[in-house]
């Protein structure tokens, strides 16, 4: 008899067992959320209550329990089963199906939980929802005030749905900061910037504002600089500057070239537009900031000049200070070259020379001081920063060697200055460098009027050649050296002759 009366009891445990074995299974792959998992659970114990009054006659259970533990059964179910299915949907779309937006999903599940409710309510609740459309009016314009900005945002999530102005993951423009759309919500747009940091900006301010789209990156994107040049500098040739420093800094595309145009005219500079494209849309600023330092160091190596506004001024302090500026690079250009083994040895007047005619460069990080195989007639003397001597491999293709990482003080083009041979090898800077560049037009007066001077420098060129062979061949004989040394010299001293007509 006690069998009998626990029968009902043992068949609800059943189904719940069942249930939560169901559970199990699914709970790694497609029940991830917690919410989602409570739900799950709230459905089992709902299901195991209407298994057992169904099970026992309904004797057990009172009608009302009954009812709305069914009536909560079917709108877990039904909300459960759509989460499932969505789920689902999701994992193959990823794989290359197709991509259901946030927003059209999240409508889908309030559609689905309305009707299990509709449905559910009328049938085990005898809910009669003709009764409720009088007062549902009143309430709906209560309502509708109420949550009139949340509604507001809803709508406008679906604008965007419609529109389709961007999609996730492009990079667009809100507020003047670049962010990159993670997800379209109901009432918000969730987006991240470069730096990582999330926002979750309201679906009305994007559909009521301007929406740039720098898209994802798939194609090249315009952008604008804008820099002030000297009166005095001619237009086409600081056109031809800007463009070259913006064609060689990393990250701007080839195509369409970069170009150069002139803005107008201010008060103190003739006023340029830089405009180059990227299809890395998510490091604006910073791609902004390497072409404007590019085009710092460009604008410095060719002269012209980047002017400050124009004030009062009075002409005899700006000469003094011009003075004092110049008499500072020529001592500090003289007590590099005294440290240099190919000048050490000149007289202190000769360095002084040297030291006045040489000019001072500056270079970025990546950029190419000399390259390989072309014409020079320059030698450069580091004052700041460190260089990568690089040579092309004895094969088509192969890896570029690298010879030599040189640092403040250490030089390089002395053969191309002196003999008048092609560049070697060419040299890359490994971040901001400063350097002297002495050029043959400044080192002839010099050896014209001392030609004692060509002769030191050929026979310090040739030993510091004679000891780089060494070093690369592992040659041991002094008497080799020598030997070899003085006719290197004498070679290097009628090249230098002849080149500069001494």
């Amino acid at each position: 008899m006690w069998m009998l009366a626990l029968q009902p009891l043992l068949l609800a445990l059943g189904v719940v067992v069942a249930l939560e074995v169901v559970y199990l299974v699914l709970r790694r792959n497609l029940l991830e959320r917690p919410f989602i998992r409570l739900r799950f659970q709230l459905l089992v114990l709902a299901v195991g209550l209407v298994a057992y009054a169904a099970f026992s006659g309904g004797e057990a259970v009172p009608p009302i329990v009954f009812d709305i533990a069914a009536f909560v059964a079917v709108v877990l179910a039904a909300e459960v089963s759509y989460r499932l299915a969505d789920r689902l949907w999701q994992r193959r779309s990823a794989g290359g199906g197709l991509r259901v937006p946030r927003l059209v999903r999240d409508l889908g599940a309030l559609a689905v939980v309305f009707t299990a409710v509709v449905i559910a309510g009328n049938a085990f609740l005898g809910i009669d929802y003709a009764s409720f459309l009088l007062p549902s009016a009143v309430v709906s314009a209560v309502l509708g005030l109420a949550l009139q900005d949340v509604l507001k945002n809803v709508f406008a999530g679906i604008a965007l749905q419609t529109e389709t102005p961007f999609d996730i993951g492009d990079w667009i423009v809100v507020d003047g900061e670049v962010m990159q759309v993670v997800e379209v919500a109901l009432r918000t747009t969730h987006l991240r910037n470069n730096l990582d940091v999330h926002f979750r900006e309201p679906n009305a301010n994007l559909v009521s504002g301007r929406i740039v789209n720098l898209g994802a990156g798939q194609r090249p994107v315009g952008f604008t600089v804008e820099v002030g040049v000297a009166y005095g500098s001619p237009p086409g040739l600081v056109r031809r500057s800007l463009e070259q420093a913006a064609r060689e800094t990393p990250g701007v595309a080839a195509q369409p070239a970069p170009q150069a145009l002139v803005q107008g005219f201010g008060d103190s500079a003739v006023i340029y537009e830089v405009r180059f494209w990227s299809t890395q849309v998510y490091r604006v600023a910073r791609l902004r900031g390497d072409v404007q330092g590019r085009i710092w160091y460009r604008l410095h190596r060719d002269g012209w000049k980047i002017p400050y506004p124009i004030r009062t001024v009075e002409i005899e302090p700006v000469k003094a200070v011009d003075r004092d500026k110049s008499a500072w690079r020529s001592a500090r250009a003289a007590a590099l070259l005294e440290r240099s083994d190919l000048f050490a040895e000149l007289p202190e007047e000769v360095l002084g020379r040297l030291a006045e005619a040489a000019q001072l460069r500056y270079f970025d990080a990546g950029e190419v001081l000399v390259r390989e195989g072309e014409a020079g007639d320059s030698l450069m003397l580091l004052a700041r920063g460190r260089v990568q001597v690089t040579k092309a491999g004895a094969e088509v293709g192969t890896t570029r060697l690298s010879l030599a990482t040189l640092g403040e003080g250490e030089y390089f083009g002395e053969m191309s200055l002196l003999t008048g041979e092609p560049r070697s090898a060419s040299v890359v800077a490994e971040g901001p460098c400063e350097t002297y560049v002495l050029a043959r037009a400044d080192l002839a007066p010099i050896l014209e009027s001392d030609p004692a001077v060509a002769e030191t420098l050929s026979r310090v060129l040739a030993e510091r050649t004679a000891a780089t062979v060494a070093r690369f061949e592992d040659r041991r004989s002094r008497g080799v050296e020598a030997a070899g040394v003085e006719r290197e010299q004498e070679s290097l001293l009628g090249r230098i002759r002849q080149l500069f007509h001494l």
